[in-house]
């Protein structure tokens, strides 16, 4: 199993973990109980079924695991670094932040000094939300990756009176956390609007006939962990040239969704997937002639 890059997990930090200060009372008698000593803690959350990305996370850089129980909510996994440990992951994957740079950078500063507590939340609180500049002009593809793992949905139509299917890729971000979709919108296109059902949320929409898919996803999916198969499952229906069975890359999808994503369990296998997409012929009603596309058949597409 290869450790996975700092690009990676900053990426999946800005998506799915937080930049958190831990507080301890300051190591004297007559010390001000108000005033309190920061410490640096970072932490990653995901459904247990899927939490393959925070054991490597852990191997990676450290911290300890958990199973918290949630009345009436599925199983989650917590992994939590802090103290020296996640002084030095920070070090390491800081520079490689796209939304959570800056804030990063504050509590660094924090760590290990006593401040009042109530009046360093409110400082906290107004620095969250400042933005990380510069900003980079292109998103890193490990960077990416961990990003989409995190963050990232690809979702399969199929619209009215229809059989072939239109995949999409999304992201949904804060508001004053929105720079890593505006750098994807900025370089793959698609659309960055407020979100309909919650409006402090933008959501950046991507639709990807075989062209964009191979352009966007075909750019970083070979370092996704937790979506991987679902993106060269799109990339080896891109490959025939279109979607035209439907039903059956729509089934592949969900199902690769509901797979575990757990350390020691075994990987969907995607060539056996693609035999099941069928590459359908599509016939030209001017001439009455059959085709398929590049010349290419299913079968060369497996083999590949």
């Amino acid at each position: 199993m290869a450790t996975l890059s700092p690009k990676y997990i900053a990426g999946f930090l800005d998506a799915d973990g937080s930049i958190q200060l831990m507080w301890r009372p300051v190591d004297r008698v007559d010390s001000n109980p108000e005033v309190r000593r920061a410490y640096l803690s970072i932490e990653f959350g995901q459904k247990t079924d899927q939490d393959e990305v925070l054991y490597r996370i852990q191997a990676a850089i450290g911290g300890k695991i958990t199973h918290p129980e949630r009345q009436g909510q599925p199983p989650v996994t917590i992994l939590k670094v802090w103290g020296k440990q996640a002084l030095m992951a920070m070090s390491r994957i800081r520079k490689h932040l796209v939304i959570k740079r800056h804030y990063a950078n504050v509590v660094m500063d924090m760590h290990g000094k006593a401040f009042n507590v109530s009046e360093a939340r409110v400082h906290m609180k107004e620095q969250r939300k400042m933005k990380s500049l510069p900003l980079p002009n292109f998103p890193p593809r490990q960077w990416l990756a961990g990003y989409f793992d995190g963050d990232g949905t690809i979702s399969v139509r199929i619209g009215s009176g229809r059989t072939s299917a239109q995949p999409t890729a999304e992201i949904v971000a804060s508001g004053y956390d929105s720079e890593g979709v505006e750098i994807i919108h900025k370089v793959f296109g698609g659309s960055l609007k407020a979100s309909k059902e919650r409006s402090h949320l933008v959501k950046w929409t991507l639709t990807m006939p075989p062209s964009k898919a191979k352009e966007f996803l075909g750019y970083f999916a070979k370092h996704l962990i937790a979506k991987k198969e679902q993106a060269y499952v799109i990339l080896g229906c891109a490959e025939m040239g279109h979607y035209r069975d439907g039903k059956n890359i729509k089934s592949a999808i969900k199902q690769l969704k509901a797979h575990p994503h757990r350390l020691n369990e075994t990987r969907p296998d995607v060539p056996s997937i693609l035999k099941t997409i069928e590459d359908i012929q599509f016939k030209d009603t001017y001439k009455g002639r059959n085709f398929w596309p590049e010349g290419r058949s299913k079968e060369h597409l497996v083999k590949r």
